[in-house]
């Protein structure tokens, strides 16, 4: 088992959380709105990357790769 993060390192975690998110959001909007649905992929990326930070945060500790690849399903 890893050790606990501590709370600088959920802090700068939860920074990433919310930056990818909005990072995310901006580029889905911008895709709506300007009709480039070739954004829409890296936005969807930066959603699911803001997820797993997220992920790391709940649980005080770095995911595993098996954790990264199918979230739901880590234990």
């Amino acid at each position: 088992m890893r050790d606990k993060l501590g709370h600088i390192n959920r802090a700068v975690a939860a920074i990433l959380a919310l930056v990818w998110a909005c990072a995310g959001i901006v580029g889905l909007v911008g895709a709506y709105a300007y009709g480039r649905w070739v954004l829409a992929f890296p936005a969807l990326v930066a959603l699911w990357y803001a997820v797993l930070w997220a992920h790391v945060v709940a649980r005080a500790r770095l995911l595993t790769w098996k954790e990264i690849a199918v979230p739901w399903r880590a234990r």
